[in-house]
């Protein structure tokens, strides 16, 4: 599929984005000396929401519609704002801080952090914001080694022994915490070199198809690609525009 481009884009990964931009917002006026209140917190989502729709973006579930997702939207901002924002008197260290640290010859970790923070107590601190459906289940490759690799970045970064890492579940309304420090960071490194390694050694690569192709932008193209008819909005768009 090399050159290829994906068909569409899923409304959730629209959703997820868009839910982003908003509470990078909204912690960037703190630090300017406003309080936003909650409606222009959600003035500031709906006009995100229309400013950046294309006719990419895709409702992958048939049975929903693009209200579902902005309701959906409105209802975690306004969680977040009312249960957490308002409550929260941490220090925010960065927003959006795209991290970085090389792990050895041509094997470089990157990423995004959310917010970087400092607690009322001065611990350091990563947050990630999730609006999936369900929490993670804290495995390698659900979300387990994200926050914490980001926690390993800033504790090298800013020097220090011992960092927080966090996943905000905005559907939920729930921070799972996990403190990382730097003995801990090390064998982050060396799993995520490990993992490197056994990529590199292997020879094959088959495909794993699975409920995750109805949110592919390849599946039109994808001989092995499984999408159930209830999840078939976005093979269906990739058809049509083929």
């Amino acid at each position: 599929m090399e050159g290829l481009k994906e068909s569409f884009r899923s409304i959730e990964s629209y959703l997820g984005s868009t839910v982003h931009d908003v509470l990078e917002w909204l912690y960037g006026e703190r630090d300017r000396g406003s309080k936003p209140d909650e409606q222009q917190m959600l003035d500031r989502f709906a006009s995100r929401w229309s400013e950046g729709w294309n006719d990419d973006i895709t409702i992958i579930r048939i049975d929903e519609n693009q209200e579902t997702y902005l309701r959906t939207g409105r209802e975690m901002l306004d969680r977040f704002h009312r249960e957490t924002f308002t409550r929260d008197r941490s220090q925010t260290v960065s927003l959006e801080q795209r991290l970085s640290a090389p792990l050895s010859d041509g094997v470089v970790f990157t990423g995004i952090a959310d917010r970087v923070g400092r607690t009322e107590q001065g611990r350091l601190f990563v947050v990630d914001y999730k609006t999936s459906r369900s929490k993670g289940n804290g495995s390698e490759f659900s979300e387990g080694l994200q926050a914490p690799l980001y926690a390993a970045c800033v504790l090298k970064l800013h020097g220090e022994r011992v960092a927080l890492a966090g996943y905000h579940y905005l559907r939920h309304g729930t921070t799972q915490w996990r403190r990382i420090d730097d003995e801990q960071a090390e064998r982050l490194w060396a799993r995520v070199l490990e993992l490197v390694g056994e990529t590199e050694s292997a020879g094959d690569f088959p495909a794993r198809p699975g409920i995750l192709c109805a949110w592919c932008g390849f599946n039109a193209h994808c001989p092995a690609a499984e999408v159930p008819d209830r999840f078939a909005g976005g093979l269906r768009y990739a058809q049509s525009t083929r």
